[in-house]
């Protein structure tokens, strides 16, 4: 029997919102139904109405479920086989029923680039890193508590001239952002499109083979490499980039001293809070802090009314996750009444997510999010990155963190 691990990340909290001066977190719903779903895990779909409904432009659909840490669900953040290229939902769940795990629900996850579907920020499964990054971020700890704050991430080489030098993880390299360490999760090469210098290495006997939040690696140079794009990454093994025409001249020279047999240690650095965090994935703005709604927001479309996703944090724990919708018959919102919204359903922290084609809601494989305003009226939801999930499981250790 199939062991699910990812269960009711959110459904259909359907809020109806009126066009005018009140925010949507103002307004009483009409009506509001409470579904639980597992053991401290609710769906709530409410109506909130003030005028004519006739008018897509005052209507919004909204989708939200809450959960308690502790009980019978596990969240979990879940990507494809590779981090480079982006996947659907339903290519996830398929990489997880290979693995004999079932997908019953999905949110999306990280901002990425577009391109590549590499995400910005950092990204964290099973208590391994698998991308480096340092942007506000939701983490997930093995009892099902939440934080949501900046890691505090480094990754740092040390070897040869190099003492703790600060390296990127599984990104796409540039002449700009120096070092870069690549691993079978980004994909089985680097996939460079500028002429690289790599070094290719291998675990030592003894040492870790996988990057933790607190841990390192010792590495040995076996292959160098100069390649005018990709460079073929071994399996278990890992391969060190620097771009030819590099920034940091010095850098690369340093990186050229090494010769085959020469080891070098990778570790990783974080906030002591994110030590013990098993699954992550970077975000965007803060929305909600102290309990109270923040104004002061970088994304380009904060103004804009879109399709959008968040997720929160309550004093007592409780964790929020949720979309809006933007169709022919939602209007999508701004960040603004976004955050009104999270601090009204009574979210201590707040962060959002990924929006516009990319913020959807999977239950049970089937997409319950319209996204109808975007290419031509389609309703299907862009590849993304990642998805976060919420599971039964009996993997669950409740005094666990």
């Amino acid at each position: 029997m199939k062991r699910v691990v990812a269960c009711a990340l959110a459904l259909c909290l359907t809020v109806c919102l009126f066009a005018g001066t009140a925010s949507a977190a103002a307004r009483e719903p009409i009506s509001k139904f409470t579904i639980p779903l597992a053991d401290n895990v609710n769906l709530i779909e409410m109506t909130h109405a003030g005028g004519i409904f006739t008018d897509p432009k005052d209507v919004l659909q909204q989708h939200a479920l809450t959960y308690q840490p502790g009980g019978d669900v596990q969240p979990m953040v879940i990507y494809g086989s590779t981090l480079y290229g982006r996947s659907t939902m339903s290519k996830i769940a398929t990489y997880l029923d290979n693995q004999n795990l079932s997908l019953v629900a999905g949110v999306n996850g990280s901002f990425f680039d577009m391109s590549t579907g590499i995400p910005y920020g950092f990204l964290v499964t099973d208590g391994v890193l698998r991308t480096s990054g340092n942007v506000n971020s939701v983490g997930f700890f093995k009892n099902g508590s939440a934080i949501i704050a900046s890691p505090d991430l480094h990754v740092l080489l040390t070897g040869g001239a190099f003492s703790d030098t600060e390296i990127f993880y599984n990104k796409v390299l540039t002449t700009t952002n120096g070092i870069g360490l690549y691993s079978r999760d980004y994909d089985t090469a680097t996939k460079n499109t500028v002429s690289a210098y790599n070094l290719v290495l291998k675990p030592v006997s003894g040492s870790d083979s996988e990057l933790t939040l607190s841990g390192e690696m010792t590495l040995e140079v076996t292959k160098i490499t100069q390649s005018a794009a990709s460079c073929a990454i071994p399996a278990g093994g890992f391969v060190l980039s620097i771009a030819e025409q590099t920034s940091y001249a010095s850098v690369l020279a340093n990186m050229k001293a090494f010769k085959v047999g020469d080891r070098v240690t990778v570790s990783v650095r974080c906030a002591d809070e994110w030590e013990d965090v098993a699954y992550a994935c970077g975000g965007g703005d803060l929305l909600v802090e102290d309990e109270n709604a923040l104004e002061n927001f970088t994304l380009d479309t904060k103004n804009e009314q879109r399709a959008r996703t968040a997720i929160g944090i309550k004093p007592d724990g409780t964790v929020v996750i949720y979309t809006a919708d933007e169709s022919a018959n939602s209007a999508g919102m701004d960040l603004y009444d976004l955050a009104d919204m999270m601090e009204s359903l009574g979210c201590e922290t707040a962060l959002n997510l990924d929006g516009g084609q990319t913020a959807v809601m999977t239950f049970m494989g089937k997409q319950i999010s319209r996204i109808g305003k975007y290419d031509g009226g389609k309703t299907s939801a862009r590849a993304t990155t990642e998805i976060i999930g919420v599971g039964q499981s009996d993997l669950i250790d409740p005094n666990a963190k």
